[in-house]
C-alpha cells in the first residue's frame, strides 16, 4: 500500500506560491468548469449556532484528473476574543481510480486564500478594460493584504 503524504501550512507555503503558475492552474480549473462534466455537488454545510460555528464541506471530481480533493473548512467567528483564527481547515486528497488517500494537506485555509486571489486574477484579465492598469480592492480580510 501507498504511504499517505501529511503536508502541513508551511510545506504547501513553500510548493504552493501566489505566482502565474497558480493563476493559469485557476484558469484552467474554470475552463474545465464551463466545458467538462464536472462533478460539484452541493456545499455541505454544518451550523453550530450555539458557538456563531460553521464548517463547510466542498468537493469536485474533473473527467481525466487522476485526483480529486474533500475540503473541510470550519469557520468559528468568535475565536478571536479567546485568540485563536476564526477559520482553519484542511484537504483529504484522494486518488480517482482507487479512492485511496494520498495526502492530508493541513493548509489551516493558505490554499484557499491562494485559490481565492488568484481567481481574482482570472476575474480581472477578462473582466478589466484592456487600458486598465490601477486595481481596487475592497475590503478588510485576506485578500487585501
Amino acid at each position: 500500500m501507498r504511504r499517505m503524504k501529511l503536508l502541513t501550512e508551511r510545506d504547501l507555503k513553500q510548493i504552493v506560491p501566489l505566482d502565474l503558475r497558480v493563476v493559469q492552474c485557476i484558469e484552467d480549473a474554470f475552463h474545465s468548469l464551463a466545458t467538462k462534466k464536472v462533478a460539484m455537488p452541493p456545499i455541505l454545510r454544518l451550523d453550530i449556532p450555539e458557538h456563531r460555528g460553521e464548517v463547510d464541506v466542498k468537493t469536485a471530481y474533473v473527467p481525466g484528473v487522476d485526483g480529486f480533493a474533500i475540503k473541510i473548512s470550519p469557520g468559528f467567528f468568535d475565536n478571536p476574543k479567546i485568540g485563536l483564527p476564526s477559520t482553519n481547515g484542511m484537504m483529504v486528497l484522494l486518488s480517482s481510480k482507487t479512492g485511496l488517500v494520498q495526502a492530508l494537506l493541513l493548509d489551516n485555509g493558505y490554499l484557499t486564500d491562494v485559490r481565492t486571489a488568484a481567481a481574482g486574477a482570472v476575474a480581472a484579465k477578462y473582466l478589466a478594460r484592456k487600458d486598465a492598469f490601477v486595481a481596487a480592492i475592497l475590503g478588510a480580510g485576506m485578500q487585501a493584504k
